[in-house]
Parts: structure tokens; sequence; C-alpha cells
């Protein structure tokens, strides 16, 4: 969305419809905004008057919320448009902090009210001093809040936007959700709160403070003190503003201008990234320097973690420095877990790869001359995952290595440091492969699984023998046919003369679409796979579209894009999605369901030309007009067959799901045979 117009594709992004519903509402709601003409032929709405309407009428799927905070965010991109990102921004966030401090609206002259709150300028005083404009302020201040509820969530959404406001570089080092919990989670406030009472947290590389303002979620803001470096004065308030919006004390936050001193001593826990180098630039020394330094203000049982670049934290070295200085550092004992993190952590650096190092003074003995290793490369880090890397290290935090017990880590392995011949400089990575150590899991219950597989193949193996007795060897008695050859028919002329009749597809919001549920759901995909895994909810259905037509057995699905496919739908209750269709043979034709779908199979006209702008229209799909008696001899010939394929799958998949028990247990070292042996 541009900052004053939105052409019709912005708008149906905008109200989470398809793009033809904006074609609808122009048609039939008179009042819908009119079109700006701009000259090349694409009509553009003004972007204040689409909001304002679509919060007026109520129409479209977003909500009322999400369509305030655009609207205010098309103010703010007028703003910033004509004085710039940073300084916008810098401004801005000045005048929520002294909404903050005031309680009240802010003056038209916002100046000595800062002044006389702020007389040591530590929050806000020189930002509203540089402010372009400053008799906006008032009406965008109040502007924000009202979209968002109070000063403090109306600061989240102008930082959370910054790229689009014009400073992308505020956010260039932010990280994505899921690794923020696991962060959260590993610095298990709430667990050490009961001990120390009020907690420190510092960052000596705080950047705008997005570390800081996403440990401190969830907690109480009173309990906790936060120690941060940032050199930059202006990004300094922005920082103690962030956390004073946030609920803690002013008292409680101190932000310095050097990097790394002796008031991070007195942190509990440290949370921080190492400042971001290009590849060319990166001195693996000086990162691990770093840390060194992190690790020596440590106090016992104290916590510190660490996001910086893979080169330096768990990839081959062949610096002889940088080689002893990180076996220096796993070797000293208070590096208790490494974690490779899976790319794209950092949304606006997806090609950066990054580590994670948990430190903590003086560890349970348990853990002594091990380490925790994870290799997420592979894995999708979401929210669950997440929090299962994170328990695994809390688990190791507190218990250690217990071998045999059945609590082994799930999503890495307990390392001794002598095995990883560090003096050589090799990578950090766990001994086996990552997928087959998730699967370790499973090892006691591996050789039950086998022979339970074995049983079910010698199950199928004896209904395919039984099958075999009782129908004998498949003979079709196929013979030549001599008669004229079959005349064709379109779907078209099936559905005029009513031999068939055609199920509309529904337009499925994805909201609205999930792995679970009751009704299965027959798109273009499905038609095209054979297969669905997608389902929508009962009520979802009944609500959201009342009047949605489920399939019944022996339905066909059929759609031609991006090609022709067909799907017998055998069990019926599925919705099918546009631009997906369905037919449904009449009850005294002599087409099954089972002969159409092998025809359409085969069938012509379903192929797009390659000068065509279109795809092949459905009606003008042709199949063979078979009569009433060959269409059942067809049908005939094709039930026995799919009975004799359905037992040879039934023992194929028994076959791979064998194969991949055997080699998973035998890749991760939990399974062997008999076979071969004395025993």
């Amino acid at each position: 969305m541009s900052g004053e117009y939105m052409s019709s594709t912005e708008v149906a992004r905008l109200a989470q419809v398809e793009r033809p519903v904006v074609t609808t509402w122009r048609r039939r709601h008179s009042d819908f905004p009119p079109p700006v003409s701009t000259g090349n032929g694409q009509p553009l709405f003004s972007a204040t008057e689409v909001l304002d309407w679509l919060l007026d009428t109520g129409l479209g799927n977003t909500d009322p919320t999400t369509l305030r905070a655009e609207r205010d965010m098309n103010t703010l991109t007028a703003y910033a448009r004509e004085h710039g990102g940073r300084r916008m921004l810098l401004t801005l966030s000045a005048a929520l902090g002294l909404r903050h401090l005031a309680r009240r609206a802010l003056p038209a002259d916002p100046l000595p009210l800062a002044d006389r709150l702020d007389p040591d300028d530590d929050f806000l005083l020189t930002d509203l001093r540089k402010a372009p404009a400053p008799a906006v302020l008032p009406q965008l201040v109040e502007q924000l809040i009202e979209g968002a509820f109070d000063p403090s969530r109306a600061h989240h959404f102008l930082l959370g936007n910054a790229a689009r406001l014009g400073w992308p570089e505020l956010n260039a080092d932010a990280l994505t959700a899921p690794l923020l919990t696991l962060i959260r989670m590993v610095t298990d406030l709430p667990g050490r709160l009961p001990t120390h009472g009020d907690l420190t947290i510092g960052d000596p590389w705080a950047g705008p403070g997005d570390l800081l303002a996403a440990v401190l979620t969830g907690q109480e803001p009173e309990t906790l003190r936060f120690t941060a470096a940032q050199p930059d004065p202006a990004l300094a308030r922005l920082i103690r503003r962030r956390l004073l919006l946030a609920g803690v004390p002013e008292f409680n936050i101190d932000v310095v201008s050097d990097e790394l001193n002796d008031e991070f001593a007195e942190a509990d826990v440290i949370v921080t990234r190492l400042p971001y180098q290009p590849s060319e630039l990166r001195d693996t020394v000086e990162d691990l320097s770093k840390i060194n330094d992190i690790a020596d203000r440590l106090g016992p049982g104290r916590t510190a973690i660490v996001i910086g670049p893979a080169a330096s934290l768990v990839d081959a070295l062949r610096d002889t420095d940088a080689i002893t200085k990180r076996a220096d550092l796993l070797g000293q004992g208070f590096v208790e877990a490494v974690v490779r993190l899976p790319g794209g952590i950092f949304p606006a650096r997806p090609g950066h790869p990054a580590a994670l190092w948990v430190l903590t003074r003086d560890p349970i003995r348990a853990t002594e001359g091990r380490v925790f290793l994870a290799d997420l490369t592979s894995a999708v880090l979401d929210e669950r995952f997440a929090r299962a890397v994170a328990e695994d290290i809390l688990l190791w935090r507190s218990e250690g290595f217990r071998p045999g017990d059945g609590h082994e880590p799930r999503t890495g392995q307990a390392v001794l440091l002598k095995t990883l011949d560090l003096r050589r400089g090799t990578a950090l990575r766990p001994p086996a492969p990552g997928s087959a150590t998730v699967r370790a899991r499973q090892a006691t219950d591996r050789p039950a699984l086998i022979g339970e597989a074995e049983r079910r193949l010698s199950d199928a193996e004896r209904e395919a023998t039984r099958y075999g007795e009782e129908h004998g060897p498949l003979n079709t008695r196929a013979a030549q046919r001599d008669e004229a050859r079959l005349k064709a028919v379109s779907l078209g002329a099936l559905r005029t003369a009513r031999r068939v009749r055609q199920l509309p597809g529904h337009r499925l919001s994805p909201a609205h679409v999930t792995p679970r549920g009751h009704y299965r759901i027959l798109g273009p995909s499905e038609v095209l796979a054979q297969s669905s895994r997608r389902w929508i909810d009962r009520l979802t259905l009944n609500t959201e579209y009342p009047h949605a037509v489920l399939t019944e057995p022996g339905d066909i699905v059929v759609t031609s894009g991006p090609r022709f496919g067909a799907f017998l739908d055998e069990t019926g209750l599925s919705v099918i999605e546009f631009p997906a269709r369905g037919l449904r043979i009449a009850d005294d034709d002599g087409l099954t369901p089972r002969v159409l779908k092998a025809l359409l199979d085969i069938a012509d006209n379903t192929t797009r030309s390659p000068g065509a702008v279109r795809s092949q229209r459905l009606r003008d799909v042709t199949i063979p007009d078979l009569d009433s008696d060959e269409a059942a001899r067809l049908d005939d010939v094709l039930r026995r067959l799919d009975e004799r394929e359905r037992l040879l799958r039934q023992q194929a998949d028994l076959l791979t799901e064998l194969r991949g028990l055997a080699v998973t247990g035998f890749a991760d070292g939990t399974l062997t045979t008999l076979y071969g042996t004395n025993s």
C-alpha cells in the first residue's frame, strides 16, 4: 500500500478478500470511494477514504483494530515522506514518551512540558526540540493511541513499522519471534526471581533495545533493572523510552555510552547480539574475545545468551588464534549450550548464518566436561520447536547428564568436550545427523514397531493370497471390438443433457484452513496430488460459508489450472475450493464415478495451446460417449484392478515403513539384528 493511494489489488489485500470482491463492492455500493485518475489506466483510490469506508461498513475480513492501525500508517507515511523516516520516528517516539509521563493529552506546544518532566534530557527533550512541525504532534499522538489503546502499544506499533516509515536500519538486526521466545525462556526469569528478588538484565550491544524489550514480555517490569550500552545518544534515549513505556521505572534504567564496562558485572542475565559485520570484514578472534569479556564479568550462577555469526561460533576455524580462543572458552566449562540456528532468523539479513551460545558461571557438576550441542540448520524454528529447544537447555542446566533415564534431549545432544577435537578447530556439531537424533526418542520402541509392521505385512500377504485363491488369476476376457468408433461428448453437453450436475467451488479464506478439522478441502493442488491434508472446521464452515455445498460419495472434483486433473471423492463430505469444481452423475445415467474418472484422465481438449492466454474451459473437455452396457463392462474391469492395486499398495506402504524404521535405527546406533551372529 502506498502512503496516499492504493490499487484494487491492495484494497483486496487490506480487506483480506479476493480481487473480484472489490469490483463487486464498487458496483453494488454507491458510497465506495471513487477512483482517482492517474493516466496509466489503473484506478487508484484514496487510502484514507477506503479505510474509513471499510470501518464504517464492516465489510471484509480484517478486524477493526488492524484497519485503524493501517489508517494511522497512512497518516504517518505522509509525515515521514515529508520530514524523513528517522527524524519522524524519533520525534513521535519522544512525543509518546512525554504523553506517558504527563498522563494527559499533550498541549499545542509540548516543549515547556518536556523541559519540566525531562530536565536532564535522558528520555526525550532533544528529540522534541528537533521536531519538524511540532504543532501536529498532539493530534498524531492521540490518533496513534486511539488505534492502539495506550501509549505503550502505540510505541510498539510505531517501532515495528520502522521499515515502512522510511527507517529500515532501525530493525535491520531484529530477530524472528520464535527465536525471541527461545531466548526469553532460556533466561528463566520466573525461576530466578524467587531466589534473587530484583533482577538486572544487561545488553552490551543493545542496538535499539529490542532484545531487552523482548525479555521483558510477560514479566513484572517493577522487579527488573536494565543496563544497556549504546554510544548513539538518540538511540540511547530511544532505549530508555522503550523500557519506560513498557512499565519499567525510570530509576531502573541505565544506558551507558561505552560497550562493555564493569557495570555489566552486576547483571544477573546478559542477552546480546554481537555487532553485525560483512563476511569480508569479520574478525573471528574479535567476536570470540567479546564473548570472553562477557564470561569474565559473569558472577556465580549468572547466565549470558549471545547471538553471533556461525562462522565464529560453530563453523570450522582456520586461524590459529581463533582456534585457541574458542577452545579455551569451551574448555573453561561455563559454555553450557551451543546451538546452530536455521537460516532466516535475521529477517532483514536472510543470508547471514548465526548461532547461539549460552554461558553460565559455575554450572552443576553433572554438566562437567560436556556441552549441549544442537544443529537446527534443517529445522523449522516455529514457536513449538523453539520451546522444545529451550526446555532441553533448561533441563540440561538443572539436571545435567543423566544417561538411560528416558530424559535425553529431543533437539540436541550432550557431547563430551574431549570428543570435539577443539584444538584442530573442527565445526561444533552433534555427532549424529539432526534428523536421526530427533527420531532417536523412539529408540526403545523401535523393535516393537518393526515387529508390529512385520505382523501387519504378513496379514496383508495372507489377504492377497486369499483374494488370489478366491478369484483366481486376473482375466478381463479382453477382445477386439469391431464396431464403429465411439462418438465424443463434452462436459458441457453432459450438463445440458442433465447427465451430470456441476457443483460450485468456494472461495475460502486462508485463515479458515487448518491441518485438522471436520471437512476435507479439495482444491486444484489436492486434485493434482490425489490427496488432501487441508481441513476446515464444521462450525467455521456453517458460520462463514452457510451456502457451501458438500460433496457426496462418488462425486468427481476437476480443475483446469495449472493443468487439468480429476479426483474421485469416494467418501464425500468434502468442500470444493475454487477454482476447482465438482461433477455429480445423475442417478439414472449409465456412467459410474469410476468410469467417468478414468475417461477424464484420458480426455481431449485439456491442455492450453502455447499461444493461448487462458486455459481450456471445463465445458469443452471431451470424453468418449460410452453406452450403459460398455460403461458397466469398463466399471467391472476397473473395480477388479482397483482391488488388486489396493492389496499391492498396502504391502508396498508397509515395506516403506519397515525400511524407514530400520534405516533410522541403524543410523542413530540404537538398532541391530541377530542375523549373522551365533545368538
